[in-house]
C-alpha cells in the first residue's frame, strides 16, 4: 500500500522516521503534492525512542589488543544528544551507534559498528571527569569515529541546526533528507 498515492493532494501526513544509526525517531509533517506523486515537509521534533526492542548491544571486545588508539576532544555532553544523533544518522550511512545506558566506574562507552557485513567498529570511552583524556579505539576498513567526528563538524559548520531545520521528501519508494530547502540534500 502506498499511502502517498492513496492520499488526496494537500493531505498532511505525520510520520515517524529514523535512520539506522540509532533508535531515536523524529516526526515528519509531510504534505502530499498536487500531482500526488510525492510528499514533502519538515521534521517537527523528536518522537523519542522507537517502539519495540532496540538493537542488540555489540559483543564484548578486548580493546587493549585490537584496533588503533587515538583521543578526541568531544565530550559526552556534546556528542550524545538527540539532535546530534539525528544529524549523524543522516550523514553516516551503514553505521549503528550503541551507547551504554549509564556510566559505570566513571566511564560510559559509546560504540559505533558497521552494518551490512562491514566489520568496522569504534569505541569512545567518555569519562565523567572531562579533564581526563577521552580514548578512542577503532578497527576495520572504515574509521567510524573519524567519520562521526567529521559529521559532527559538518553539523557545527551548518550552525548546529535543530531538527526543525531538516526536512524530508518521499517519492514513491525513495526518500531524501534535506537541510533548510529541498534542494539542499544532506
Amino acid at each position: 500500500m502506498n499511502v502517498i498515492a492513496d492520499a488526496r493532494p494537500g493531505t498532511v501526513l505525520l510520520a515517524p522516521w529514523r535512520t539506522r544509526y540509532s533508535d531515536q525517531e523524529a516526526t515528519a509533517k509531510l504534505t502530499v503534492s498536487e500531482d500526488g506523486r510525492r510528499a514533502e515537509g519538515r521534521f517537527t521534533g523528536p518522537a523519542g525512542p522507537a517502539n519495540g526492542p532496540g538493537a542488540p548491544p555489540p559483543p564484548p571486545q578486548d580493546l587493549s589488543a585490537e584496533g588503533d588508539v587515538s583521543t578526541t576532544t568531544l565530550t559526552e555532553a556534546e556528542f550524545c544528544r538527540a539532535e546530534v544523533e539525528f544529524a549523524l544518522g543522516v550523514r553516516l550511512s551503514g553505521c549503528r551507534q550503541y551507547a551504554a545506558d549509564r556510566a559505570r566506574y566513571g566511564t560510559r562507552p559509546v560504540w559505533l559498528h558497521g552494518l551490512d557485513g562491514d566489520p568496522s567498529w569504534a569505541c569512545v570511552l567518555f569519562r565523567e571527569d572531562e579533564t581526563l583524556t577521552t580514548l578512542v579505539w577503532q578497527g576495520g576498513p572504515r574509521r567510524l569515529w573519524d567519520e562521526a567526528e567529521a559529521a559532527y563538524a559538518w553539523w557545527l559548520g551548518q550552525g548546529a541546526p535543530p531538527l526543525e531545520r531538516f526536512g524530508l521528501t518521499v517519492d514513491g519508494d525513495s526518500s531524501r533528507v534535506w537541510l533548510d530547502t529541498p534542494e539542499n540534500t544532506v
